[in-house]
């Protein structure tokens, strides 16, 4: 029976121009099967589109090999997944064709007439995707028996989230590299900085990720959500310290495996993030022209603090204000301690309820602040399915790149050409 791979390399050779048949030559042959100099230089041109790395005479060469050891491996994922599970391939051909839509489509175009018009052939995509999506399946089904551990492991990592869950954590997103047979370790370090670099120029992180990663989170272009900072291994803490919201790491080198992250957010407090919090103040305003001295604001603040030194609840600030008349509400109900300017933040989180805060100058008066009652946020913990996926990424991304090892250790692959 002809495989689904093979049939999109017919379709993809017979479509083509008889001017590029004639040009078209085998780079290598996996198991026999052909790969041929098209393919290699589609496949090198959807990487250019979707990582947005630009290719130059520098780098055109390790690219090059790139794109011919990502068309390997496709090979033999594929032909590893259809071996073990017949017609995997044109089972999971609707699903390939919807991820590019959902990738690559817009809102009057189809994700292959994307691609195709930019002069990309879309069974060269296909052919990218069936590998992800086969591989995925195959290692799912090969190590079954591994995964079904992972559900007796989600309830001692929910605990371990409820203990750890006041402490600093980042959101991140990883590409992992690993050296290949085509690429020394020193050339995936240059292909990493070329990474950093089109990211920070606006190349897509999550689609590099798709491309490239050797992670189990690359299906998620890389997402490996809320990470606590404590957990991290130092090198990776070091490479993120000096990173901030939206921005990538520099590539860090460890045991011969490249790592790049992209920093998303930061919760301080962990699960239990004080900027969550909700209160609800009293407020009492001395009106105060605009163009007052320094002295009637330093007099109007020696009054308010007179006026608050038997305040004790959020009533007596209330009154005082009414009797200020200023205009000004002097209730402040149900604020969300984030929306708040950074300074404001920090006073609001400093203030013990009930007792009057020291006068605080304002464009408008002289103001004091009363906390009366404060709502902290409930901790949420993912639910159990998310550590699930969670565990299954981190098992799956040693599994697949050992099994990956094993098929070309197996495969007949040849460079016609070559010495």
């Amino acid at each position: 029976m002809i495989s689904t791979l093979k049939k999109l390399l017919l379709l993809l050779w017979l479509t083509l121009p008889v001017s590029t048949m004639a040009q078209i030559g085998i780079v290598a042959t996996v198991n026999g099967k052909p790969i041929t100099n098209y393919d290699v230089e589609q496949r090198l041109l959807f990487l250019q589109y979707a990582t947005n790395i630009a290719i130059t005479d520098a780098n055109r060469e390790r690219l090059t090999n790139d794109a011919l050891q990502l068309l390997i491996d496709d090979m033999l994922k594929t032909n590893a997944a259809e071996d073990a599970i017949p017609d995997l391939g044109a089972q999971l051909l609707q699903q390939v064709r919807d991820l590019i839509d959902q990738n690559f489509g817009t809102d009057t175009k189809s994700g292959s007439r994307v691609i195709s018009d930019l002069d990309i052939d879309p069974i060269t995509v296909e052919i990218k995707y069936l590998g992800d999506l086969a591989w995925s399946n195959y290692i799912s089904n090969k190590f079954a028996s591994r995964f079904e551990k992972v559900d007796t492991q989600v309830d001692d990592e929910l605990e371990r989230m409820r203990i750890n869950a006041s402490k600093p954590q980042l959101q991140l997103s990883e590409i992992i590299l690993v050296p290949g047979p085509s690429r020394t370790i020193e050339q995936t370090l240059e292909l990493a900085e070329e990474m950093v670099s089109a990211i920070r120029k606006g190349a897509n992180f999550a689609e590099i990720a798709r491309q490239y990663s050797a992670s189990g989170s690359a299906s998620r272009g890389g997402d490996i959500g809320w990470i606590i900072i404590d957990k991290l291994a130092a090198p990776f803490r070091k490479a993120l310290a000096d990173v901030g919201n939206g921005d990538v790491s520099a590539p860090v080198l460890v045991d011969g495996t490249v790592y790049i992250f992209r920093r998303t957010a930061e919760r301080k407090d962990g699960l239990a993030d004080s900027s969550q919090s909700r209160v609800w103040l009293a407020r009492a305003l001395l009106p105060l022209d605009a163009d007052a001295s320094e002295a009637d604001r330093l007099e109007l603040a020696a009054r308010l603090r007179r006026d608050t030194a038997n305040a004790t609840s959020c009533d007596d600030i209330m009154a005082l204000n009414e009797s200020y008349s200023s205009g000004a509400q002097g209730n402040l109900d149900n604020i969300l301690i984030a929306d708040l300017a950074p300074r404001m933040r920090k006073l609001l989180l400093s203030l013990t309820p009930k007792k009057p805060s020291e006068p605080l100058a304002f464009a408008n008066g002289i103001v004091t602040l009363m906390l009366c009652r404060v709502e902290r946020p409930k901790l949420q913990l993912p639910t159990r399915d998310e550590i699930r996926q969670i565990l299954i990424d981190r098992a799956f991304g040693s599994l697949a790149e050992r099994q990956l090892l094993r098929e070309r250790r197996t495969a007949i692959i040849q460079y016609p050409g070559q010495s």
